[in-house]
């Protein structure tokens, strides 16, 4: 896959993949009721997704080096395109859920909501990432520049918290509540991490894995089943941990799918249409984020009027398809109703 413009294509096709996965997960809730191998199987491909996220951030904040000579700006600017939409959404959502109690409006619960990435449960995202581009801002500040050591301390927190969610999922200490592990930094450092080094290192990094592709998508592979097996021993006694990006073989799996990507990048041939519709889906990634948990429960209102009962792949694929289509159109819409200066404060793009 060639460059487009300034971006990389193959990072655009893990983007679009990445927030098509974001739609599949959350889909899920409205489709799987049981442990079924397949629809295991279908959660754990999706544990990627938030995790490719982070590494494409990492990257994109070490791939150009002139962003260490201004740390501050670099996060200044990165900020100023996700928060203004997040505040936006998020406070029309807050009154959208709260329409029928407008008089009991709580200023105080609303900040808290937005701080904490509470008025979709889906919004944790922008907490963690907000965390991220301080980390990087702070390890800048302190000349921690060196790439491998980027990895190392972000191997070595993650693996101090992982050790701690595994205590916690089998009940050797407190419960660690996992909506307090989503909003923390150290719970995905990781990914972070590796795409700080891939994006520092990208020149000297590539050959070499497009050299161990096989043994790259060989790993990928073996961590994908290994995750999906690990679901079993614990998910009895905590049911969320089936869709945990915090197991071991989850958090391998998710980088080793970044990285097959990145080595099968070259022999990657997509259609016209295809690649087009790529495109879109990267572009469109963010607004397609903060949008898509509201507009699941209508497509599936329509799904439940017209449609049920089917089978639950094709329910699974109703709602995917239909979420997305709406989220693009909603998307569109905006953009050409909006005026250009405001758009990005509401859209993100």
């Amino acid at each position: 896959m060639q460059k487009v413009s300034n971006r990389f294509a193959e990072f655009d096709l893990i983007r679009a993949l990445a927030i098509v996965s974001v739609v599949i997960t959350h889909a899920g809730f409205f489709t799987f009721s049981d442990r079924r191998i397949l629809f295991v199987a279908i959660d754990t491909w999706q544990l990627f997704c938030v995790p490719a996220f982070l590494m494409l951030s990492g990257f994109f904040l070490t791939n150009k080096l002139e962003n260490q000579n201004n740390p501050a700006l670099v996060v200044k600017k990165r900020l100023s395109k996700i928060l203004p939409p997040y505040l936006f959404w998020s406070v029309a959502l807050y009154i959208l859920n709260n329409l029928g109690e407008l008089q009991k409006f709580d200023l105080l619960s609303l900040f808290r909501d937005i701080l904490t990435g509470s008025v979709k449960f889906s919004y944790y995202f922008i907490v963690v990432i907000v965390q991220c581009y301080g980390w990087w801002w702070l390890l800048v500040k302190l000349k921690f520049l060196e790439p491998r050591k980027f990895l190392a301390l972000g191997l070595i927190i993650q693996i101090i918290f992982t050790i701690f969610f595994y205590l916690s999922a089998f009940h050797y200490i407190k419960s660690i509540p996992q909506q307090l592990m989503e909003r923390l930094i150290f719970s995905w450092i990781l990914p972070f991490s590796t795409g700080l080094f891939l994006g520092g290192s990208y020149n000297i990094i590539q050959p070499v894995i497009e050299r161990r592709k096989l043994l790259i998508l060989g790993a990928t592979i073996l961590f994908y089943v290994a995750s999906i097996w690990e679901c079993y021993p614990i998910v009895n006694t905590e049911p969320w941990f089936l869709r945990s990006f915090f197991k071991i073989s989850s958090q391998g799996y998710a980088i080793l799918f970044v990285l097959s990507i990145l080595a099968f990048s070259k022999s990657i041939a997509l259609p016209t249409r295809v690649s087009g519709l790529v495109k879109i889906l990267a572009a469109y990634s963010f607004p397609i984020y903060l949008l898509e948990l509201t507009l699941l429960p209508y497509v599936s209102l329509v799904f439940y009027k017209f449609i049920d009962p089917v089978h639950p792949l094709l329910k699974l694929a109703f709602l995917v398809t239909g979420n997305l289509f709406g989220c693009c159109a909603i998307i569109y819409l905006l953009q050409k109703l909006l005026p250009k200066n405001y758009s990005q404060y509401i859209l993100g793009i």
